[in-house]
């Protein structure tokens, strides 16, 4: 087995919170369920603050996923 551990402490509180509100409300899901604005809208933040928040998240987990893999 190829198991990978992920720090989950590495995310901000508001980065695991957008996370878990896009995997709940469907987002990752395809077809989406869910598209960008509606998360949004069910954080109270803009579309473009759930981008901010969701890249920077994805790139800290994708990041400990793929560390040591080159």
């Amino acid at each position: 087995a190829d198991r990978v551990a992920v720090d989950r402490g590495q995310l901000t509180d508001r980065q695991r919170e957008v996370l878990e509100t896009a995997m709940e409300m469907g987002y990752f899901q395809r077809p989406r369920e869910a598209n960008a604005t509606e998360v949004a809208t069910a954080l109270d933040i803009s579309p473009l603050t759930f981008a901010e928040h969701l890249a920077s998240a994805q790139s800290k987990v994708l990041g400990s996923l793929l560390e040591g893999s080159a």
